[in-house]
């Protein structure tokens, strides 16, 4: 197995975009991104390597088995784009209120 280089505390590397339906304040669009945080963590019962980035601070990414592996595809993709944390606001689904299979919704909201 080859051996995978693991990044420093302000190295440059590349994240791919996540856009997400129920937890849209963790969106970020993706580029070159500044490494904040390197550590080891358990995935799939092993330790691997994950790290942090700058511009998406508190999400950590699996180094060993999938970010380092598409870094020269993120490069290509991405080029000199820098990643940007672009947080949708966080809202129930369904709240007090709203129409739901023809009737209101009375009661708590729904996440």
């Amino acid at each position: 197995m080859k051996k995978v280089k693991i990044p420093k505390v302000s190295d440059p590397i590349y994240v791919d975009s996540h856009y997400y339906i129920s937890h849209g304040s963790d969106d970020v669009s993706g580029g070159k991104a500044t490494v904040n945080k390197v550590y080891t963590s358990i995935s799939g019962g092993k330790n691997v390597i994950f790290v942090e980035v700058h511009e998406h601070p508190g999400n950590g990414y699996n180094w060993t088995e999938f970010l380092s592996k598409k870094q020269n595809e993120l490069k290509k993709e991405f080029k000199n784009i820098r990643a940007e944390a672009c947080p949708d606001i966080d809202t129930p689904w369904i709240e007090e209120g709203d129409l739901v299979n023809g009737k209101i919704h009375k009661g708590s909201p729904i996440w």
